[in-house]
Formats: C-alpha cells, sequence, structure tokens
C-alpha cells in the first residue's frame, strides 16, 4: 500500500484513490485540477446556464429545494435562494470535527462535483481547492447530520465569506481567514447552494480516512500477534498452510501466511515448537479472526473506491445527441452504501481489539504467561503493566458501543419529502472513532510483547519482532519502576498510525498480504 506521506500532489480528474485523500487530508500535500477536470465541470456548466436561460423547470436551477421544489423561482432570486441555502443548512453542533476530517470532506467534495453531470463551476472548485492548498480549513460541528447538509453547510460558507475558518493554528470568522489568506469570496450561481450540500462528501471524506486507517491497524494487529505468539511460547502449527488450504478464504491464508513470514527465524518459536498441544484461541485463532475481520474491511475498501470516483449530486446533468440536455432526478446522494461500509468495519474493529486485548492480558497473567506477573521485574512497590490492560479493557468496552449499526436507523425529514434517510453521517463518525480507539488497543500489546521480549535473555526473538522493539525502545524504555506510560501508549499509537511499524516490518521481511 503506497504511504501517504510519499504522495507529491494529488491531480484530480481521473481515479481518487483513498491514499491521496489521506494524502490531502493528513498530510497537506497540493491539489490540481487535470485538463480532463476543468473541461468536463466547464461544459456541464453550460447545461445549467442553458436551462436557467430558457427557465425549464428542474430542481435546484429553477425551483426551491426540499419540498419547497414546487416553487419557481425567478432569475433575479436564484442567486439569493443558494446563498441561503448554504445559510440555513449551516446547522451542525458541537465540537469540531478534526481539521483532517474536514479537509478529507472538501477533497470527497470536489471530486465528486468534478463528475461532469453536477453543473458545479469552475470557479466555485477551484474555491475549495485553494483553500486546501493555503491551509485555510473550515469550522464544521461534528454532529447533527442524516447524511448530508449540515456538515457541508459549515464547510461552504467559508467560500463566500461567511462562517469560520482556521488559519495557520487560529479559528478565525470565514471572511477574515480568507483575508489573511488572501482569498477572495465567491458568489455562488444557480444549482451551486444544493450541490455544495447535497451528495455523500462527508460520509466519504470521513470512511476514506477510517478505511486507510482499519487497513494499516489490520496488518499492525498481525505483528502485534505474532509478537504476543513468540513471547507466550505459541506455535506456528495452528499457521500450517496446509490447514488454509483446506478453508481457502484468502484473508485468512494471507494472516497466516503473514505470521510465518514475521517469525521464521525466531529461536523462541524454534525452541518451544512443541511445547504445547495447541494453543488459546487468541493466539491459534489469529489468522481466522484477523482474515474475517480484514475481508470486511477489503470489501469495505471496494465500495469507497466507486464512491469517490461516483456523481452524487441531484440532480444529475446530461448531454443528448439533439444537443437540448437533460436533466435526471433521482438520489444518488444516498449515502447508505458508504454509510454500510462504515458500520462494517466498526464491527471487524471491535472484533480485532476484542481478540488484541485477550492476548495483551494473557502477557501480564503469571497464571497462563510463564512471565513475572505484569511483566514486572521489579515487584512489590510497582504494579508494572497491570493498569494498561485496564485501559484496554475500558478502551473495548467503548467500541462495543460504537458496533451498532447507524444505518438501520431513520427518521423522517423535510416535510415527508425525505421520509427515509440513510444516517451514513452517523456511521462514518463512529468508524472514525473506532479507528482511533483500536489503534490505542493495537499499542498496548505491542507495548507488553515488546516488555515480554526483554525478559528471553538466552533466546534470540525473530528479526522482525526485534526490529519492532527496538523502534519502540527508541522512546519508551524498559520498565523496571512504575511511571507515567500514557506518553508510552500515545508514543506507539501514533507509530501505528504513521505505518511506522509495517514498514519496519516490510523492510526486513518483504511485504505482508492483506
Amino acid at each position: 500500500m503506497l504511504n501517504p506521506a510519499d504522495i507529491e500532489k494529488v491531480i484530480l480528474g481521473g481515479k481518487l484513490t483513498i491514499e491521496e485523500v489521506v494524502a490531502i487530508a493528513r498530510y497537506n500535500k497540493k491539489v490540481e485540477f487535470s485538463k480532463e477536470y476543468i473541461n468536463r465541470v466547464v461544459e456541464c456548466r453550460k447545461l445549467v446556464d442553458k436551462f436557467s436561460d430558457e427557465e425549464r423547470v428542474v430542481y435546484g436551477i429553477t425551483t426551491g429545494l426540499g419540498d419547497n421544489c414546487r416553487k419557481f423561482i425567478s432569475k433575479e432570486d436564484r442567486e439569493i435562494v443558494q446563498r441561503n441555502n448554504l445559510l440555513s443548512h449551516a446547522t451542525s453542533l458541537g465540537e469540531p470535527l478534526n481539521i483532517e476530517c474536514v479537509r478529507a470532506i472538501m477533497v470527497a467534495m470536489i471530486q465528486q462535483l468534478g463528475s461532469g453531470y453536477t453543473g458545479i463551476r469552475l470557479e466555485t472548485v477551484n474555491k475549495i481547492r485553494e483553500l486546501l492548498n493555503v491551509g485555510v480549513t473550515p469550522f464544521a460541528p461534528r454532529h447533527g447530520s442524516v447524511g448530508y447538509i449540515g456538515v457541508e453547510g459549515h464547510i461552504a460558507l467559508v467560500i463566500i465569506g461567511e462562517g469560520k475558518a482556521y488559519y495557520k493554528g487560529e479559528l478565525l470568522s470565514g471572511a477574515a481567514a480568507l483575508k489573511k489568506a488572501n482569498i477572495e469570496p465567491i458568489i455562488i450561481g444557480s444549482k451551486e447552494g444544493l450541490s455544495l450540500v447535497s451528495g455523500t462528501s462527508s460520509v466519504t471524506g470521513l470512511t476514506s480516512l477510517s478505511i486507510y486507517d482499519a487497513i494499516v491497524i489490520g496488518k499492525t494487529n498481525d505483528i502485534a500477534g505474532a509478537m504476543s505468539l513468540e513471547v507466550l511460547k505459541g506455535t506456528l502449527t495452528a499457521m500450517d498452510e496446509r490447514l488454509m488450504n483446506v478453508r481457502p478464504h484468502q484473508n485468512q491464508s494471507a494472516t497466516a501466511y503473514n505470521i510465518r513470514t514475521i517469525l521464521k527465524d525466531s529461536e523462541i518459536i524454534q525452541k518451544y515448537k512443541n511445547y504445547r498441544v495447541q494453543d488459546a484461541l487468541s493466539l491459534r485463532c489469529i489468522p481466522q479472526l484477523h482474515g474475517a475481520a480484514k475481508k470486511t474491511i477489503a470489501d469495505a475498501k471496494i465500495t469507497i473506491d466507486i464512491e469517490l470516483n461516483s456523481s452524487v449530486d441531484n440532480p444529475h446533468l446530461f448531454n443528448t445527441s439533439d444537443g437540448d440536455g437533460v436533466a435526471i432526478m433521482g438520489c444518488n446522494a444516498d449515502a447508505t452504501y458508504v454509510g454500510m461500509a462504515a458500520d462494517t468495519i466498526c464491527i471487524s474493529m471491535c472484533n480485532m481489539a476484542k481478540m488484541s486485548e485477550r492476548r495483551l492480558d494473557r502477557m501480564v497473567n503469571r497464571y497462563v504467561s510463564e512471565l513475572p506477573a505484569f511483566l514486572n521485574s521489579n515487584p512489590g512497590l510497582n504494579n508494572g503493566l497491570m493498569i494498561p490492560q485496564y485501559a484496554a479493557a475500558g478502551i473495548i468496552g467503548e467500541i462495543r458501543l460504537l458496533t451498532h449499526p447507524a444505518t438501520v436507523d431513520n427518521v423522517s425529514t423535510c416535510a415527508l419529502q425525505e421520509d427515509y434517510v440513510s444516517m451514513g453521517y452517523n456511521a462514518a463518525l463512529k468508524a472514525y472513532k473506532c479507528m482511533e480507539l483500536a489503534r490505542y488497543v493495537t499499542a498496548i500489546e505491542i507495548m507488553n510483547a515488546v516488555q515480554a521480549q526483554d525478559f528471553y535473555k538466552e533466546l534470540k526473538p525473530a528479526t522482525a519482532t526485534k526490529s519492532v522493539h527496538d523502534l519502540v525502545r527508541e522512546e519508551v524504555s524498559f520498565l523496571g519502576n512504575d511511571r507515567n506510560m500514557h506518553p508510552d501508549i500515545e508514543y506507539i499509537a501514533n507509530l501505528i498510525k504513521e505505518g511506522s511499524i509495517i514498514s519496519i516490518v516490510e523492510n526486513t521481511v518483504g511485504n505482508l498480504q492483506f
């Protein structure tokens, strides 16, 4: 998987990947438009102007919005209606989304609006591109969306000089942020107020980040599981390729391959290969559980790859052979595809995290680990690694609360014009939260395994697991006496987020499979 930090810039116009979304959102990579992108946006806008000039009845161009679609809007009032649409829709509430989340939504917004079927003006998508490139990030409260509208409303306000935005670490009015960044606000035209708040951009942006992080956590969990198996004197028998071949789930086989490859030169594994008839399920079932979880993540990635490269507005505008053009009303703006994908990856993360917590608990439990109690080299006055397991257990409880599917919910809106809503945004919001939490559980498992590895004085660990040990030990010293471990866990969690643990292992054994 391409490291987003290594991407130099992203050119929109072709197929956009989740790695490119992460590159822009998390690593502030610059965005450009290809000639194809520019041409299709310009050509489609001609249809909006044509329909508007003809005063053809088209939703969002010559009519009001939502249940007001029965109201015809005169030409002189169309800019007012579109501006009002942004002002009235900016109603999400509470604490703001993280900056990387807002940036990911903005990327999805201009990618999907630039499909050539939405009628957006080039000036408008270019204004959002400018915000991304100079680091102006709209303030967008995170609560109160049924699938679109609210968060997008707050983001879109900034391009017209309204709302609030962050610039160089300071929260300013939208107008002040634009002025400091030397960006002129724009006046939006017909249909644009609708297009900017419609679609699946918030759900798609958030879920793109979550799926990328889920893949990273999934591969890192294989590494953590291998490290735990090693220090717990486990056997590789359960990872045997013959066993995988008679139950040929691809992701299960890939996981077993990863464990075998990581531990191939471990003296610990070699010495204890026949130590037990079989291991506990949290060790011998790694391929099965990790594999099942990774399959649903891989399926979700297929969904997001399609969604990122789709047109999700309403209505969509198409050229016709007679040159007249047609506007087709429908609901590609529905977020169920991505929302259900976000729901499922929460379940995947919960399953991997619950197994990770069981493995890390085994390492600190002297009744099963055959290691010092709580991996404590100086018992009596010290608790050792007793309490991080408490933290992991508490986090698992939080994750379980987030696994209830949001997309099964429904509340009618807009005077029954929208009598069904996807609730995809809530699914995306909790998926992002799940990744943040699951990362900590994996970090605690790795911290425990690194500590446990230090108790093996006579036997060499695998080269790959030793490389993780040494990376962690650059900042996290051996726990001899009790200390505040919060910085240690945060450091390891950040190594996971940045893909550093995967990179150092793959530099040793080659690419891990997913």
